[in-house]
Formats: C-alpha cells, structure tokens, sequence
C-alpha cells in the first residue's frame, strides 16, 4: 500500500485560498466540521473528537475545530459533501451511500455480503482498495483526515423475524445506501431512505418495519427500545469518512499543517476500527438486555441471499465500466482484499 498518498501526506500544491489571507504562524485558526450523525454516535466519541481535542492540544489552543453533530448546520446528509467543496464547512463526517455515485468506486465497499467481518479487518480491507483504485478520482479538492469500516450491518425488524427472503417480503427497511437497498429489493423488501435521526420516530410508529444498521451505533439511538428481533448474520459494512476541504488544509501554516499530519494516518484509523469492534459485543449485551431476540440464517439460507443479491454486484461493475474503470478487476480485488482480510 502506497502509505503515503493515503491519509498521511500534506499537500504538495497549494490551492486558490478559501480565505481573504492565508493564516500566519501566530494567527489562531477556526475551522467547522460538521456531521451526520448524533454526537454520542461511535464515529463522535471515538474519532472525531479526540482527534479535534487533540489538535486543540498539539497547536497550543491556536486550531480550534468546532463540532456541528447531528446535521446542526442546516441541510440534509446528502449536502455534506456540497457543502465541504463550496467552503461552507472545512470537515465533513459522511458516508459514501448518503451521496450515491459522488463516491461510487468507494461504495463497491458498502455491497451486501463483500465486505464483512470485523470493523478492524475489514477497515484494512477498505484502506488498501481506496489506496490502489479511488485516490486519483474520486478524492480531487479533498484530503482524507479518517476512514474506516463500521461494523457489521445487519436487520433489526419490529415485528418479526427475517430467517428466510419470503419473511422479507412487502416489510419497508430503512437502507443505509444503494446497493443495500437494491438487496433489499431484490430479496422481496422495499427500501426506505431515512436519516439517522428520523429512524426512531420511523420505528416506533410503524411508518418502516425494520432497518439495517450496525451494531455498534444501535445504544446511541436506543434502537433496542423499538426493534425486538436482530439479525446476526453480517450484511454488509460502510465506510465512514472524516474528510477535510483541501483548500482549508493548504491555507493553513506549515506547523499547523503538521499538527493536522500528526493525527491522521492508517494506525490511527485501525485503532479506532478496534475499538468499534468492543462496541459491538457491548451493543448485543445492550439489545439482549432488552429483551429482544438475536438470531441467525442457517448456511443454506444465508447461500440463497448471496445468490438473490448478486445482481446488484453487476449494477456496480457496470457503473465502474462507464466511468472508463475496470469494473470486474475492482470487483475481483474487492473479493480478494476483504478475504485476505477475514470477511466471513
């Protein structure tokens, strides 16, 4: 892996400033990050913001990062990345299927059943894949501050419990993405695009049946309190990214920019996937203490949704062809990446 294109090194050029003046060495700076997800959500509490404490820290109180949780800053997720190349935020918390096709290579890592396994693993998986096929055409104008893989992602239903496709039929799931949602489809489903924070609500006035989500982020909604059936078996994992505007890092003074520098990189995006992975076995103990049931497909029928879904694999090979990409080599190496990497 070419370590020092991915998340480690400054920029070589300087863009046209964002700002009327660029800072000088002395100058405290201000920069807003903004996020789509709640601030006691796994992403908040164990990256961001260490990382923005951390940074307060090492620039001795001159680059202050301040925290927008929860979309505080106006518009929806899907504006986050807008937003960040317009100048509006310096830093977004996003994930690629909120914005479908602005980072399209990247979501062949959000495809049901081609990337599960830990968070730690397959965290490895999703750095190696953005590093050899994504950095030169889909990251233009942005630098990556953070990226790792949740969890698993699996279906947490309300009234019933999904052990086999005819179970899944005419049930409304809330999809984190496309491709998820396509499986959902395809498996007799009708996905259902919700943010985070409407999810509950969703739930718990039976306007969605279920939803597919990650263990780790489910006591930071209180989803245990309106699901009573989850799903064990992994579906899928997502990405989540903590992106900085370029222009933003190029405006700042070369000892800020070193402080930034000095708190990215790939160990840093693994220990936090390790630390995700403790959250997962804490969430089950949280949703069992619930009372709700925690179940699994048998390997037969776990076979039968990995074929069901295998169209959507072509929808993304495809997409990759017509970007003038080798869409079956990327699919390929997805394949042997999160394999080499443990994915179930």
């Amino acid at each position: 892996m070419n370590v020092s294109r991915l998340l480690i090194a400054a920029a070589t050029t300087l863009s046209i400033s964002a700002f009327s003046f660029a800072a000088t060495a002395q100058e405290k700076v201000t920069l807003r990050v903004h996020s789509f997800s709640s601030p006691v959500a796994p992403e908040a509490v164990h990256m961001v913001l260490p990382f923005i404490e951390k940074v307060r820290e090492e620039s001795g109180g001159r680059l202050e990062l301040e925290f927008y949780p929860g979309m505080q800053l106006g518009g929806r997720a899907s504006d986050l990345i807008q937003q960040l190349e317009d100048g509006v935020v310096d830093f977004v918390v996003t994930i690629p299927g909120v914005t479908p096709g602005r980072f399209a290579g990247l979501e062949g890592m959000d495809m049901p059943f081609t990337n599960v396994g830990t968070s730690a693993g397959q965290t490895a998986s999703l750095l190696a894949f953005a590093d050899k096929w994504l950095l030169d055409n889909e990251f233009e104008g942005i630098k990556i501050i953070h990226m790792h893989a949740t969890d698993a992602g699996v279906l947490h239903t309300t009234r019933k419990k999904i052990d086999n496709a005819a179970a899944m039929q005419g049930l409304r799931i809330r999809a984190p993405g496309r491709y998820v949602g396509e499986a959902i489809t395809l498996l007799g489903g009708t996905p259902v695009g919700l943010a985070l924070g409407e999810v509950y609500e969703a739930l718990e006035r039976g306007q969605i049946d279920g939803m597919a989500i990650n263990w780790a982020i489910m006591p930071s909604y209180k989803f245990e309190e309106v699901t009573k059936f989850s799903l064990e078996t992994p579906l899928y994992q997502t990405p989540i990214m903590v992106l900085m505007r370029q222009e933003s890092y190029d405006n700042l003074p070369d000892d800020l920019k070193a402080v930034i520098d000095n708190n990215i990189g790939i160990e840093k995006s693994v220990e936090v996937a390790k630390k995700i992975d403790e959250l997962t076995v804490q969430a089950k103990q949280v949703v069992k203490d619930a009372g709700n049931e925690i179940y699994a497909l048998d390997d037969a029928e776990r076979t039968r949704w990995i074929e069901t879904a295998t169209p959507v694999y072509k929808i993304w090979i495809d997409e990759m062809n017509s970007r003038g990409l080798p869409g079956q080599e990327m699919f390929d190496d997805i394949l042997a990446i999160t394999a080499a990497n443990g994915r179930e």
